[in-house]
């Protein structure tokens, strides 16, 4: 197939003169700043969120600064594309440290490769996604615009919609992953868009001037590059998929062989009592009351005083975090 060089889709002079304008647009660059922020708070904070409140407040102040500070960085740099994606790049791991968690099922370690990974992917999504819309751009319009024109913002509220839309994909899969996930998986998360964005690149030869090559060639080079995020997003989403099913399958397993915490004949497990730091008269309190019996019952049957049995019921539920005898039941028979 013979490419076109030439001939482009409008005329690039009187698009520029009704499209062009000399100084940023204060609120298209507040708009654009306002997309990155939701994008960054989504898959930073509400996917891995801060455990400090002085972490929180400097995360998000490096969400709020990330797009003024390399848009910046880019004009002052002589517009070089490596500086800014260096600054991206840095900006996004150092939200990873700040925003690494530490819950009940995950370790200091599996939380900081978690987050790493969010980021590395992150940024190789966004420097793709940037690719992406510059190609189309340049297809559209027949030559680069200038950097502060109404239609370079035109393409970058698009990119910036793009860029949203694939965080919430990316927020609502990866709210699935198991804690323990294999390195072949992290290998595939982070490779992936960097692998599909240096063929990109290679495929049109993007280190040397745009106005070096034709409308076509940069056409193909968006349409190539959404097809690799299609699949990208395609392939993630299914391993997903197939890790949860495998972990549902390793836990219902491992259910299968564990005995009950509570049978009528043996009382409470041993694990339970260790767990919650049940005190034996409390585990007589919990026996008892799964055995059908009120306060009062209970209380005759331990021979204590009804106030004592409510005593150590609160103390039951503090321990356990249940809010009440039947959350504490619950909480028993569900193992």
């Amino acid at each position: 197939m013979r490419l076109n060089y030439e001939v482009p889709f409008m005329d690039t002079e009187k698009l520029e003169q009704v499209w062009s304008i000399k100084l940023p647009n204060i609120l298209a660059e507040c708009l654009l700043a306002g997309l990155r922020f939701v994008a960054l708070w989504i898959i930073f904070y509400l996917l891995h969120r801060p455990r400090t409140l002085f972490r929180s407040i400097l995360a998000i102040g490096i969400m709020a600064g990330q797009y003024p500070v390399c848009r910046i960085l880019f004009f002052a740099s002589g517009r070089n594309f490596t500086a800014s994606v260096a600054c991206d790049t840095l900006l996004f791991l150092t939200l990873a440290f700040i925003c690494e968690t530490e819950t009940a099922n995950k370790s200091n370690k599996d939380s900081l490769v978690g987050t790493v990974i969010s980021a590395l992917y992150f940024d190789g999504m966004l420097q793709i996604i940037n690719y992406i819309m510059g190609c189309y751009m340049y297809a559209v319009s027949g030559a680069p615009s200038p950097s502060f024109s109404l239609w370079s913002y035109f393409w970058k509220t698009i990119e910036g919609a793009v860029l949203l839309l694939w965080t919430l994909f990316y927020y609502r899969v990866a709210r699935s992953m198991t804690t323990k996930m294999p390195v072949s998986f992290s290998l595939l998360t982070i490779l992936t868009p960097l692998a599909g964005l240096a063929v990109l690149v290679a495929s049109t030869n993007a280190t040397q001037s745009l106005l070096n090559y034709g409308v076509n060639v940069f056409l193909y080079g968006g349409l190539f590059g959404t097809l690799i995020i299609v699949l990208n997003m395609c392939i993630f989403y299914l391993y997903i998929k197939l890790s949860v099913a495998h972990e549902s399958l390793v836990l219902a397993n491992d259910l299968g062989n564990t005995p009950p915490v509570w049978t009528q004949d043996q009382g409470l497990s041993g694990a339970f009592i260790e767990k919650y730091e049940i005190t034996p008269r409390e585990r007589e309190v919990i026996e008892t009351m799964l055995q059908g019996k009120t306060d009062k019952e209970i209380s005759i049957k331990l021979n204590i005083s009804v106030n004592t049995v409510q005593v150590h019921l609160k103390r039951i539920y503090r321990k356990t975090g249940a809010a009440g005898r039947f959350a504490v039941s619950a909480l028993v028979r569900s193992g």
